[in-house]
């Protein structure tokens, strides 16, 4: 019994010893094929890893590309942006050139009227070699030449410009080509029918449509060149008498004091209660007189230049010439009791013709006295602004009529006028005065109403400093 159980025990144990060692085959086969799984894992891992490695950098690829097709958008949709704002542009653009076309189809039309009914001649030349391209119905019309006689000629070719020095006429388009501008005053033509007619000719060259053009505008003058013929023959003519009646008062004013002479000669010479020292102090007296008449008529009828070279500049103390022209004055308005006084002279000097310089006041002051009232006054001032020197001469006498004003300073104007002087005056005092203002550098003028006075002011520059 016993060794069966033993028999029975050593059996199960062999059962087990056979299982474990199944179960040994079998684990050593789940061994090798888990080994083979984990190598097959590590090769997957690896190849797991390769691919993780290949898609990062797709990704990163695919980021770039991304990127750069962002970008790329980006661009063309600034493109698309900008194209938009340059169709808009060109939209604008298309629209003003069609207003651009429009306006200078109207200003051709407008400037082509203008060319066809202006009143004054108008030549287009070629700037190159002076070949007239266009010429307008009045300059036809004006010269006698139709349109085919003008073209494709040179401007000296043509009949009516041939009356002037065709190298003459050359050298001036050269100037015209040069400078770009020429002009006339009094041009004389000739039209076809050989009658002359004198125009203004002013030709200048500019840019019409980006083209460099010439053009030539020839006004007729002739009937202008008559009207100022005539009105200067009629000023002429009106100085001419105004001459004849100022040397008449002349002649009338001479002859007094050439009486009185002859009768204190005669006085002495018969011995009529007349001593021969008291008859020469008066002929002395009325010879002195004769010389200021005949020296103002040398002064107005005298030409220019001859005058000037009479003048001696010099430096003459402003407020001593006043004070000696004063002096003078006094004497002269005694009869009339008029005052005549000074204020506000300021101590310059000047430089000019202290002769002729005293001269000019002594006739404004004289003026002021033979047209003043009695018991009136005179006024000499001056004020110092800007490098001139302002001398007034102030009156409260008969004044000056609106229509008499302009006039006053005219050589001869007429004496019945302004000159109304009861024989005092031969009407040239002023015309003297205004003549020595200007060969001084200065100017003379004059503000007055009728029965209100009168200012006389005399403008003077200072070309010397203040005296100390």
């Amino acid at each position: 019994m016993k060794i069966q159980k033993i028999i029975k025990i050593a059996k199960e144990k062999e059962d087990v010893r056979i299982k474990l060692v199944e179960t040994a085959k079998r684990l050593a086969i789940t061994a090798k094929e888990n080994e083979d799984i984990r190598r097959k894992l590590a090769v997957t891992a690896k190849k797991l890893a390769v691919t993780a490695k290949e898609k990062e950098d797709t990704r990163i690829k695919l980021a770039s590309v991304a990127k750069r097709l962002a970008v790329t958008a980006k661009e063309k949709e600034d493109v698309r942006i900008k194209l938009v704002e340059t169709a808009k542009i060109l939209h604008r653009n298309a629209k003003q050139k069609n207003k651009v076309s429009s306006k200078l189809k109207e200003s051709e039309i407008r400037y082509r009227r203008l060319f066809e009914t202006a009143h004054d001649g108008i030549l287009m030349l070629d700037p190159e070699n002076g070949q007239i391209t266009d010429v307008n119905p009045f300059l036809e019309k004006l010269l006698g030449y139709t349109k085919s006689e003008f073209l494709q000629k040179k401007l000296w070719e043509v009949g009516a410009f041939r009356i002037r020095n065709i190298k003459a006429a050359k050298d001036v388009f050269k100037l015209l080509q040069k400078e770009g501008y020429v002009r006339y005053e009094d041009l004389p033509l000739e039209t076809k029918d050989g009658k002359l007619i004198s125009v203004e000719f002013v030709s200048n060259s500019y840019l019409a449509g980006g083209h460099l053009v010439i053009q030539c505008n020839i006004r007729d003058i002739t009937e202008r060149k008559k009207t100022e013929l005539i009105k200067e023959s009629k000023r002429l003519l009106k100085e001419e008498k105004s001459k004849v009646a100022s040397i008449a008062d002349a002649t009338h004013e001479l002859r007094t004091p050439l009486a009185i002479m002859k009768g204190n000669v005669d006085l002495a010479m018969n011995h009529n209660g007349k001593s021969p020292k008291s008859a020469l102090r008066a002929i002395n007296y009325e010879i002195n007189h004769l010389s200021g008449i005949l020296a103002d008529l040398s002064l107005i009828t005298s030409k220019a230049w001859e005058l000037k070279n009479r003048i001696v500049h010099d430096k003459v103390n402003l407020k001593s010439l006043v004070n000696t022209v004063v002096g003078r004055c006094k004497a002269i308005a005694y009869k009339k009791k008029i005052s005549i006084s000074s204020k506000k002279i300021p101590n310059v000097t000047i430089l000019g013709d202290k002769v002729y310089l005293e001269k000019m006041l002594v006739n404004l002051i004289k003026n002021s006295i033979i047209y003043g009232h009695t018991k009136g006054h005179t006024i000499i001032s001056a004020k110092q602004k800007k490098g001139l020197i302002t001398i007034s001469i102030t009156d409260n006498g008969i004044g000056i009529s609106k229509e008499d004003l302009p006039h006053v300073f005219e050589r001869f104007y007429s004496a019945d006028k302004y000159h109304t002087s009861g024989g005092n005056s031969i009407g040239l005092g002023l015309a003297i005065v205004k003549w020595i203002a200007e060969v001084h550098g200065g100017e003379v003028s004059v503000r007055s109403s009728k029965k209100n006075g009168s200012v006389f002011s005399v403008n003077l520059p200072i070309k010397t400093v203040r005296n100390k």
